[in-house]
């Protein structure tokens, strides 16, 4: 009875920490930080473009307070807004007292991480560039897909959300036998660990 109770306690701290559902049943997985889903986020290099404005036009790189610093206005938040969002903010700023009628224009140059890493057991660990629509089946597959010691049944998942990191285990298995396979997000790790022997 007692080692009955320590298997029980065991498998109940293991789903409390990993932050999982039981293998085999459908995940729902939270959405991703909204910087990493394709709004600006720290390290990443945006162009900003202000019309009759040369000496302010230029590339600026998001701090990690997620802001740019702007010639004569300073700080400006860009984390997780969108393009429009921030150079209304920018003409805003620039029309009060500095510029008559400004025209802002931000473009993306350059993203800090847009990449998803494949660890453990699988062929070919490391980081792959993400693309829009990028499963988890696939991803492994990038990984040259799971060797002879992959536990298939406990695919770990491990993303950056709002609420902070969050880890989900994943039965590639039923995957493969017909379930839901979930999409991916910039940032995110996979883990395929060893089964046991």
């Amino acid at each position: 009875m007692a080692a009955r109770l320590a298997v029980l306690w065991c498998l109940v701290v293991m789903a409390i920490t990993a932050g999982c559902a039981t293998p085999g049943a459908t995940v729902d997985l939270p959405p991703p930080r909204a910087s990493n889903l394709g709004g600006i986020g720290s390290g990443d290099i945006i162009e900003i473009r202000v019309a009759d404005a040369e000496e302010l036009t230029g590339d600026y790189q998001v701090q990690d307070d997620g802001t740019v610093r702007f010639p004569w206005i300073g700080a400006v938040e860009v984390r997780g807004r969108a393009q429009a969002q921030i150079s209304a903010d920018i003409e805003s700023q620039l029309a009060n007292g500095w510029l008559r009628d400004p025209q802002v224009q931000v473009v993306i140059k350059q993203r800090e991480n847009r990449e998803i890493t494949v660890l453990g057991q699988v062929n070919d660990p490391g980081s792959y560039a993400y693309k829009d629509g990028l499963t988890l089946l696939q991803a492994i597959s990038m990984g040259g897909g799971m060797n002879p010691l992959a536990q298939t049944r406990k695919v770990q998942l491990t993303r950056e959300t709002d609420a902070g990191r969050e880890t989900f285990v994943i039965d590639v298995a039923s995957i493969i036998g017909g379930k839901a396979d979930p999409s991916l997000a910039p940032g995110d790790v996979v883990f395929v660990p060893e089964r046991p022997l």
